[in-house]
């Protein structure tokens, strides 16, 4: 009998140990870094769900410190909360999404910005400049690579497609500042370090050609008559959805070692990108398997236009998987709700389905930037956990 307690006495001591040591109670856990030029002596971050409104305070340990900044760290369960912010020195960082694909995030003179711990935070990236034919005129891309990219591997790339791309990553051009960006690129670097998923992006020039053609031009889609008509585009989303998926998809599976298939591929924008992406993807759902619609601009056709175009696509596991974000402070929210709920009236897959509703957040940079790893994790896993 003694035998047998100081078994039972020994296992308990052992499991104590063990979950003292980091084991997983309950939940996943994740590492959030938070990287700060002002070398706060502690800061803290708070995880909360979007949806539910359940929150979490962590206190984060310093796991780093060189001429630049001291590092913090700390565990979020990504199982249940998707979002999150950190405070330090009485100061409140933006909120960003936190999920399996982020990394880190680094407060610094150029503005809160996102980052893969351990590789550096230059914002400086290459990029291959590649100019294609795009029905009678020329249109840009820039094309960004891992730094470890090996186009001999086994092991092939997934591509994400960015209308806007020359905001939606930074370029580096005059006048253009960091933080005017998504920084698109370095968010799928931090994807990569912490997930192992492995992508190019392809930012796609999507301002027309500076003469003929316009932004409304190419981002807009004929559907008939527009809501809105105060408008002046030529509504050319078939030309521009032609020319992604019969020219520049082709091109870039030629020339890269990425997959040829929709599970693989992927593409986004914001604001009239935003509609832009998801108009493409479904028109092109054999090419593209994800869309990423941010603040998108619904708001173009009416309710029957929609259902009248929709009806004619197949609503079934083999559409895009399509996620959804928008603010509810001078942004797309009304439109982008009702698109939500129009597609799932209409029979859209509820696992190919999701909607991100920011009541405080606003039509611009800071926030889609702070959701763009949202949608890398649609992307790269075909689901948002906490909002699914």
């Amino acid at each position: 009998m003694k035998k047998v307690l100081s078994a039972i006495i020994a296992a308990a001591l052992v499991t104590g140990l063990f979950t003292a040591c980091g084991a997983k109670e309950s939940g996943e856990r994740h590492t959030l870094y938070f990287r700060d030029s002002s070398k706060s002596k502690e800061a803290v971050a708070t995880f909360f769900n979007s949806d539910s409104g359940k929150t979490e305070d962590v206190k984060m340990s310093v796991c780093g410190e060189d001429s630049e900044a001291i590092t913090f760290s700390c565990e979020g369960d990504v199982s249940a909360y998707n979002m999150a912010y950190i405070t330090y020195d009485n100061i409140s960082t933006e909120k960003f999404a936190f999920n399996k694909c982020v990394s880190g995030w680094f407060s610094s003179d150029l503005g809160f910005l996102p980052y893969a711990y351990g590789s550096g935070t230059d914002y400086h990236d290459r990029f291959d400049n590649v100019t294609l034919d795009c029905g009678g005129y020329d249109k840009t891309v820039h094309i960004w690579k891992p730094d470890d990219y090996d186009a001999n591997s086994g092991e092939k790339y997934s591509t994400i497609y960015l209308l806007d791309g020359t905001s939606m990553v930074y370029l580096g051009f005059d006048g253009m500042s960091v933080s005017d960006s998504e920084v698109a690129n370095e968010q799928v670097r931090a994807m990569s370090s912490v997930t192992g998923k492995k992508a190019i992006v392809v930012a796609v020039e999507t301002f027309g050609d500076n003469n003929n053609y316009s932004r409304d031009d190419e981002l807009i889609p004929d559907l008939g008559k527009m809501a809105h008509q105060e408008g002046t585009s030529r509504k050319l989303a078939k030309s521009t959805s032609n020319f992604i998926a019969d020219t520049l998809i082709p091109y870039v599976r030629e020339h890269y070692n990425v997959y040829a298939d929709a599970e693989h591929t992927s593409i986004a924008g914001t604001s009239l990108g935003g509609l832009g992406a998801f108009y493409i993807a479904m028109e092109n759902p054999d090419k593209i398997g994800t869309a990423g619609a941010l603040s998108p601009s619904f708001w173009t056709y009416n309710d029957d236009a929609w259902r009248s175009y929709l009806g004619e696509k197949t609503l079934d596991e083999t559409a895009p998987f399509i996620y959804i974000y928008t603010g509810g402070k001078n942004d797309t929210g009304k439109e982008a709700k009702e698109m939500y709920e129009r597609l799932a009236d209409m029979g859209y897959p509820k696992d190919r389905l999701v909607f991100h509703y920011n009541e405080n957040g606003g039509h611009s940079v800071p926030f889609w930037r702070a959701v763009f790893s949202e949608f890398l994790e649609a992307a790269m896993f075909g689901h948002v956990d906490v909002l699914q």
